[in-house]
């Protein structure tokens, strides 16, 4: 119950980077690495949308339908947008965005859910290439929104 008081704020945040980013509604979209926010964002965006949960612990992947391992099964391109969680404080930044990148569409949208941390979102975001940034506060949480160029 109190979980919902806790996601619900950050979905609301990604759904207006989103909207934001124009990302259209009949674009594929995959959430990586929580499933509380895959869950909530599935059910805030509605049964139509195409949501592919990825990276879950496996008590999680039950719950939610055509879950994915990882982001290397993912076709190059064949993303509209991609929301991921914790990347300011992954050791290995450079290799999960360089994967995101891949899998999002040029004129996607990568969106970063992390705990604190705006400013090492906003420069790991730069690095991976990522253009027209946007941040938004959700309590604890930082939103942290670009679109992909593949130049």
């Amino acid at each position: 119950m109190l979980d919902g008081l806790f996601v619900t704020p950050a979905v609301t945040a990604i759904t207006e980077a989103l909207t934001s980013a124009a990302v259209p509604a009949d674009g594929r979209l995959a959430i990586v690495g929580d499933a509380r926010i895959a869950a909530a964002l599935t059910a805030s965006l509605g049964p139509g949308r195409d949501v592919t949960p990825i990276g879950l612990p496996p008590r999680a992947a039950k719950k939610l339908p055509r879950h994915l391992p990882d982001t290397s099964s993912l076709e190059p391109g064949s993303l509209a947008a991609l929301v991921g969680v914790g990347v300011a404080t992954d050791e290995a930044w450079a290799e999960t965005l360089r994967a995101w990148v891949r899998a999002v569409r040029d004129g996607g949208a990568i969106v970063f859910v992390d705990r604190g941390h705006a400013h090492e979102a906003s420069r790991r975001a730069l690095c991976a290439g990522l253009c027209e940034l946007e941040q938004r506060r959700a309590g604890r949480s930082v939103i942290t929104s670009g679109l992909v160029t593949h130049l």
